[in-house]
């Protein structure tokens, strides 16, 4: 999958609220060092956020979540397919989870992982977890037996939509 550069220009006029939204959470107290806008299949902006984790004490409001959250309701759709991000920074394996979750298969940015981790936001132990070179970290545990009770939900999710 190769997507062309966006003009000059044009990564301005979609980084620019990002980097705005950022320096505003910033000043306030509110967010961190990441921002992020998300542009429709039409060009238009969708949503332009930064980082809400202090505000919201919440650990996943990385910017490109807060953007995919904001963007699904605002649309009221799960489906982002043909939208585009821009963000500060590259985005922690957890955002390009949600990205691809939604359907989002274009992402520009601008910072990377090292310099976030340079400023004290890294991330490296889970692109060390996910690639499987440190798996100390977190010990995932699959309970094989005794769980019926969540083996019984598969059947009542394929009751309820079919």
């Amino acid at each position: 999958m190769t997507e062309h550069t966006p003009s000059p220009e044009t990564l301005d006029a979609y980084f620019a609220p990002a980097v705005a939204a950022t320096l505003e959470g910033l000043r306030a107290g509110t967010g961190g060092p990441f921002g992020a806008t998300l542009v429709g299949p039409d060009g238009e902006i969708v949503v332009a956020v930064g980082n809400t984790v202090i505000k919201d004490t919440d650990i996943s409001g990385h910017a490109e979540m807060v953007a995919v959250r904001e963007a699904c309701r605002k649309l009221n759709t799960l489906d982002l397919s043909g939208h585009v991000m821009y963000a500060t920074c590259e985005p922690c394996p957890m955002c390009v989870g949600v990205m691809m979750w939604a359907g989002i298969t274009t992402c520009y940015y601008a910072s990377t992982h090292v310099d976030a981790g340079e400023n004290g936001f890294s991330d490296v132990h889970l692109r060390r977890y996910l690639d499987g070179s440190d798996t100390s970290t977190l010990d995932m545990v699959h309970l094989e037996s005794g769980r019926e009770d969540c083996a019984s939900i598969w059947t009542e999710f394929r009751a309820l939509t079919s």
